[in-house]
């Protein structure tokens, strides 16, 4: 795991090993305290996680369930279900639902909502991290980070997001060089950068050669 600042915010950057011990952990957590028959993960990341809970904890149903609520990295709008859960009852089930962050903590609670009207037995939840300010704690969660969370499986979003800002302010050179901080692979970076502004670069480049 690797705490970086970049353009004035802090950044926690994971690896697919971290994220495997961090699943570990959360599968010890939650073992010792719960046995879930239904795993259910909040797309996208939650779903990611989900399912490697399911290879340790030797679980076979696992379900999705689609909201959206991120606009930015500072930026929130109100929670949407887009995608509900493809079984209309939870009857006589244990239902575990597992995110991979609980950042303000709106997601959770209008998950649980819902849960909550299908009757199941009873509903836990879980994520690998919860953020100081969350309004919702999980029953079960690995680490509390005051910093925003690089997963493996978010980091094409993630220069899509902080591209178009930078780029008028630090060039492309050093824009690349400080998303490297925090997205090791710079063919993702480059691959997401605002196409246009690439081009006139280049462009500018053979002009002067």
């Amino acid at each position: 795991m690797d705490l970086k600042v970049v353009d004035g915010r802090r950044y926690l950057s994971l690896s697919w090993s971290d994220v495997e011990m961090l699943v570990k952990s959360l599968a010890e957590r939650i073992s010792s305290r719960y046995e879930p028959n239904m795993l259910v993960g909040i797309l996208r990341g939650g779903a990611i996680v989900a399912s490697l809970l399911s290879d340790v904890l030797d679980m076979r149903e696992v379900y999705t369930i689609g909201c959206r609520s991120y606009t930015g990295v500072e930026e929130r709008e109100g929670v949407i279900i887009y995608q509900p859960l493809s079984s209309s009852s939870l009857w006589d089930r244990d239902v575990l639902v597992v995110d991979d962050v609980a950042d303000t903590g709106e997601t959770m609670k209008c998950i649980v909502k819902y849960f909550e009207g299908l009757y199941p037995r009873s509903v836990k939840t879980a994520t690998l991290h919860i953020k100081p300010h969350t309004s919702f704690i999980p029953d079960f969660y690995v680490e509390n980070v005051d910093a925003w969370i690089v997963y493996p499986w978010g980091t094409n979003e993630l220069v899509r997001k902080l591209a178009p800002s930078m780029l008028p302010r630090f060039g492309i050179s050093r824009t690349i060089e400080e998303l490297m901080k925090i997205v090791s692979n710079e063919d993702v970076i480059r691959r997401n950068l605002p196409s246009e502004r690439v081009r006139d670069k280049e462009a500018l480049g053979r002009e002067m050669f």
